[in-house]
């Protein structure tokens, strides 16, 4: 008789601590899946950059005059945008090319592409006809800007 009354509440007890277990899990479960979609995003946003930045290069690759050496090096410069600053903190010239102001406006416009606050540059070294693209862009709820950078040569 004795050993029944020590016993009692002990499975209240246990049942507490079975719902304690259950709610931490449940807890690590929801922050688990605000990790993934974090990292879904930025995966969006680093495959929007990366076919933007291929686009450009592509552009680029067919936008020169080939018929001449001073041809295709005026062609390769007219190419060269916002080329000094590093690091997402982007400045210089911006190209008047029309092809690049095309491709600027659909980097910038949030309606044509999901790139939050883009930024963009085309630093060209025409000395050794090297193109460099940095598309950088500041995901919602992170305070370091993101950045995709292609690098390529043309010939």
């Amino acid at each position: 008789m004795q050993l029944r009354t020590r016993q009692r509440g002990s499975f209240m007890l246990e049942a507490l601590m079975a719902m304690v277990i259950f709610a931490i899990g449940v807890l690590g479960l929801i922050g688990l899946q605000g990790s993934g979609v974090a990292a879904n995003t930025d995966i969006r946003y680093r495959i929007e950059a990366a076919q933007l930045a291929e686009r450009m290069m592509g552009l680029i690759q067919g936008g020169v005059r080939r018929d001449s050496a001073a041809n295709f090096a005026a062609d390769l410069i007219s190419f060269d945008h916002n080329s000094t600053g590093d690091q997402c903190v982007l400045s210089g010239t911006e190209s008047i090319n029309p092809l690049v102001t095309t491709w600027v406006n659909d980097v910038r416009n949030a309606a044509r592409t999901s790139l939050p606050d883009a930024t963009e540059q085309i630093r060209v070294t025409a000395a050794t006809n090297q193109v460099r693209i940095v598309i950088c862009w500041q995901q919602p709820g992170l305070p370091v800007p993101r950045r995709f950078v292609l690098m390529g040569a043309i010939s």
